[in-house]
């Protein structure tokens, strides 16, 4: 009897061995996922560094930058995606052709249509950055857009700053 005891207890040793590396295993892949996929975007003044603010900017996404383009006066939103710190053009919205505007495909992925608010859309395209910068509301503002919350640079910046947005 007592030796059989002995192997039940020494095989539940090392099925708690194998629990706890287990545990321990998983624990580590969630922190490793946790730490590569969580990021922040931040806006700071290009020619200072000081930093305007931060919104919680996690892998996957998506963000936008709405101007009034200063020649044709209608709306562009540019839609990028983070991921790893990188910043992925997802697509590009605009109302009108027009200087700067494009009218066809510069990559073989780029893809045109139109939304259902008369909008030119433009997707598939492979332009990535480890920074945005812009000059902020010289003639008209411009708004962030991040989980829903519209920003305008303008009033937090100040107009003609000189921004720079980066993940990090």
């Amino acid at each position: 009897m007592k030796t059989r005891t002995f192997l039940t207890n020494k095989k539940a040793a090392a099925a708690a061995i194998v629990t706890a590396a287990l545990f321990v295993l998983a624990a580590a892949v969630i922190l490793t996922v946790s730490l590569k996929t969580s990021g922040t975007l931040v806006i700071r003044n290009a020619e200072t560094g000081k930093i305007y603010a931060r919104y919680d900017c996690p892998d996957g996404t998506r963000f936008e930058v709405e101007f009034l383009h200063s020649v044709n006066k209608s709306p562009v939103i540019d839609v990028f995606e983070a991921s790893d710190g990188i910043i992925r053009v997802a697509e590009a919205r605009y109302y009108t052709f027009g200087a700067g505007m494009p009218t066809e495909a510069d990559q073989p992925t780029w893809k045109f249509s139109y939304a259902d608010d008369g909008a030119i859309v433009v997707t598939g395209i492979t332009y990535t950055y480890d920074s945005l910068n812009y000059i902020v509301g010289t003639v008209h503002d411009h708004y962030l857009t991040i989980h829903g919350e519209r920003i305008n640079l303008r009033e937090l910046c100040g107009r003609n700053a000189k921004i720079e947005i980066t993940i990090d």
